[in-house]
């Protein structure tokens, strides 16, 4: 199995580390080269600022007050929102593939990711806030790790694998 896919941890603590943009371009490309149904490619990538960032966690705190989520976006230096350029019956399973690309080539270079799916709370906002009228499936913290979390009980295969009828 891929060391990464056996070290990746979900990261809720950033060093306040720059990394150079050409390093996130390099994770994303690593995403878009996910298998996709029928290539559709249906992934769309917005990398925000500083201040749609503060906006986007604030809003978090406002409606559900304070959480590490929120905590998270506002204090990681790439938030990357994830969309859904149509409606395609697979699209959700495509993005899926092209986000784990992400993280493990994130986790590949030794930064950090958390992956968000919380922000589909607040949807609305954020349409609002960066003027993408895609859906917004997810978002994607990426930083340097200031943590190290032990591996979360995984199920065996025993417990997974159904049996045959």
């Amino acid at each position: 199995m891929l060391k990464e896919i056996e070290n990746r941890r979900s990261i809720r603590n950033y060093k306040n580390d720059n990394i150079d943009k050409k390093i996130i371009f390099d994770i994303l490309n690593a995403g878009i080269k996910a298998p996709s149904a029928k290539n559709n490619q249906p992934w769309r990538f917005l990398i925000v600022n500083s201040d749609i960032k503060n906006k986007i966690s604030d809003k978090m705190i406002e409606i559900y007050g304070p959480n590490k989520t929120a905590e998270v976006i506002k204090t990681v230096p790439y938030l990357i929102l994830v969309y859904n350029k149509d409606n395609e019956y697979f699209n959700h399973l495509s993005i899926g593939a092209a986000i784990e690309n992400i993280l493990l080539e994130a986790e590949n270079i030794g930064l950090g990711t958390l992956w968000i799916g919380y922000i589909k709370k607040i949807e609305d906002y954020v349409k609002e806030l960066v003027n993408i009228d895609h859906e917004l499936v997810s978002a994607i913290a990426i930083g340097v790790k200031n943590e190290n979390p032990l591996e979360r009980p995984r199920l065996t295969l025993d417990e997974v694998l159904l049996n045959e009828n």
